[in-house]
């Protein structure tokens, strides 16, 4: 195989140390290939900075004692997760006031991966599905009987057949199984941006229905993106919601309207309470409260209206997230609505 074509996981199985990544955020053991115990050597002869771990330190329990963490926690990097604007003809949707992304099984979706810094560690970014209820944190998210059947995964590898989440890197690993209580999770290296941009770009999909019931069986879930160091070491932490279902734009109106009616979400008001803090998707100051005019010009009627739209979603989310001053936001959110609608 030429070095062209040798990719992350090629490395890892001809080095003569492999690690081998385990739940959420962790390096289980360095096995050691003809080496003695104590000898010193380097993983990977072009990159001298890996380090190398000591053996007797105790490998970390397969199935986590506790559930995952997803409290949001930007890192000494500034770690952002970004989803890309989409047009109202694509499989998606994405609520601002749910930070919620309501997708079709199988469609691709964009996400953008930035960090303001970059140590001299590879950097990995690992995604792991969790159900969003604290009474089903602790349980498997994982495909259902009839999506994981080998008639239904042509070309898929077994043990990849049970995940929910696939990405398109072509350096991804896919970690735990099912069938020995392992979390399900994938891994990949985390990619330096192009020239001229500062982010970096991947594709994922989700291959099983929420509803489905012998899978997720209609609880919500969300995926914790972790970035991590070569250790294991989470060094940055981004929670998304999900849905996936048949009818994205129904079903994100219908949530959305809940939330409206009775002020916060099923499940979710200590997230929301929270939500705040975020920068990943409504960038500045959240504390400022004023009032500014813009006038831009804009081609397109339809284009104009998807503009008042992303303005009307997002005071709609200043209003769920702070219920006890959101009078300046309930006046504007009419403004827009009215222009919404045509009324001055």
């Amino acid at each position: 195989m030429s070095a062209q074509s040798e990719t992350f996981s090629d490395l890892l199985c001809k080095a003569d140390a492999e690690y081998l990544f385990e739940n959420a955020g962790h390096i289980v053991d360095v096995l050691l290939t003809d080496r003695t115990e104590n000898e010193n050597f380097n993983t990977f002869n072009e990159t001298p900075d890996v380090k190398v771990f000591n053996l007797e330190n105790p490998p970390i329990p397969k199935v986590p004692l506790s559930p995952i963490c997803n409290e949001d926690y930007e890192g000494p990097h500034n770690f952002e997760v970004c989803l890309i604007p989409n047009g109202s003809k694509n499989p998606w949707v994405y609520s601002h006031v749910l930070n919620k992304i309501f997708i079709d099984m199988g469609s691709q979706f964009p996400i953008d991966f930035k960090i303001s810094s970059r140590p001299s560690d590879f950097l990995y970014i690992r995604a792991t599905p969790v159900f969003s209820l604290m009474q089903h944190a602790q349980e498997l998210v994982y495909r259902c009987i009839q999506h994981e059947q080998p008639y239904n995964n042509q070309d898929v590898p077994d043990h990849v057949r049970q995940h929910i989440v696939r990405c398109n890197n072509p350096e991804v690993t896919y970690f735990g199984d099912k069938n020995r209580n392992e979390r399900l999770n994938l891994v990949f290296p985390l990619g330096y941006p192009h020239t001229g941009a500062d982010s970096v770009r991947e594709m994922f999909s989700f291959v099983c229905k929420n509803s489905c019931p012998t899978g997720m069986n209609r609880k919500p879930i969300e995926i914790v993106f972790t970035l991590e160091n070569g250790s294991g070491e989470v060094l940055g932490r981004r929670v998304l919601n999900v849905r996936v279902c048949s009818c994205p734009k129904r079903d994100k109106e219908k949530e959305e309207k809940e939330v409206a009616d009775k002020g916060v979400p099923r499940g979710k008001k200590r997230k929301l309470e929270k939500s705040g803090d975020k920068k990943i998707f409504v960038p500045g100051d959240h504390m400022d409260t004023n009032k500014y005019e813009l006038n831009i010009p804009i081609i397109g009627k339809h284009n104009v209206q998807s503009v008042l739209k992303y303005c009307h979603d997002l005071m709609a989310g200043e209003i769920v997230r702070r219920p006890h001053s959101s009078e300046p936001f309930k006046l504007c959110l009419q403004e827009i609505a009215n222009k919404m609608t045509g009324k001055q």
